[in-house]
């Protein structure tokens, strides 16, 4: 890593964590870097509790609480109030080991890509959110990392840990909102920064041990995606693609599950911005990561 001083924020949202929150901020107190950071955590209306030990919580790095707002993405909002030179967004389910955050960096910081995602140790003893079998394309997304052999690169951010420079973050728009879950709300981010000309990387020796617990109240927003996923194809997809998605939302919850008259209204701008920079159409990207669009 280059001996410029570079400094980080680390950004985690949450909502209804439980005790995860704690573990997370524990593990990251203690393990070792050589970068300054801060770490702000953005509460999406928590009702658990899960916030309330940070009040008097030790922390030797600057720690900032802030209330998400409702339509907007946390994210951004964490974003809004960083420091740091690069960003890491990261979930509240995460153990962290010595030196993870200059090797994650690392790629970003050579000019060698635009974002990073490292790779992911499930502990067995957790336990998995419940969600549909998915078919399709969208297994794409939920088989983490779709790795492209010859250079590392992701078409998918994981939505647990993703890294980019804080510049180029507001550079491309931050993260686009209408989205009810953070994993195709980063499906779309990874998507434009592709298709707007930058990279997305795989940082395989980077491995953070993800753990799940069953938190109450559950947080269903991760198993409403047929919204988010209409909202994803009108923003970046041809019609193929789109009506590919749209009977895929439809098999799971029925023809009213993508609100499709809605979206159209909401993206339309948006999509116009895009189409305008886009150095990449969609039939590229599904090329490059051979992304095959079937229901089977």
């Amino acid at each position: 890593m280059s001996s410029e001083s570079k400094t980080v924020s680390i950004i985690i949202t949450v909502k209804n964590n439980g005790i995860d929150l704690y573990t997370t901020m524990e593990s990251l107190k203690v393990s070792r870097t050589t970068l300054p950071y801060e770490v702000i955590i953005v509460d999406e209306g928590s009702v658990d509790g899960c916030c309330d030990f940070l009040l008097g919580y030790r922390f030797e790095k600057p720690l900032k609480r802030l209330k998400g707002t409702p339509g907007v993405p946390a994210r951004n909002i964490g974003a809004e109030h960083a420091t740091g030179d690069y960003l890491i967004f990261c979930g509240a389910h995460l153990y962290y080991d010595d030196g993870w955050m200059e090797a994650l960096l690392e790629p970003l910081i050579q000019g060698e890509a635009d974002c990073c995602s490292p790779s992911f140790i499930m502990h067995e003893r957790s336990v998995v959110p419940k969600t549909e079998a998915v078919s399709g394309w969208l297994k794409s997304i939920r088989c983490y990392p779709a790795v492209s052999e010859e250079r590392n690169e992701l078409p998918w951010l994981s939505w647990e840990c993703f890294a980019i420079r804080r510049d180029r973050f507001q550079e491309i728009g931050g993260m686009e909102d209408g989205f009810a879950g953070k994993e195709l709300e980063t499906a779309e981010f990874s998507l434009r920064m592709w298709l707007l000309g930058g990279t997305c990387r795989y940082v395989p020796e980077v491995s953070l041990v993800q753990v799940f617990r069953q938190n109450f109240p559950y947080d269903h927003s991760g198993e409403r995606w047929g919204r988010d996923l209409m909202v994803l194809a009108y923003l970046h997809f041809s019609e193929p693609q789109i009506s590919f998605c749209r009977q895929l939302a439809e098999d799971v919850f029925g023809p009213e599950g993508g609100d499709e008259l809605v979206v159209g209204e909401l993206t339309y701008e948006r999509r116009q911005k895009y189409a305008l920079c886009r150095q990449h159409d969609d039939t590229w990207f599904l090329n490059r990561f051979g992304i095959v669009f079937c229901m089977g």
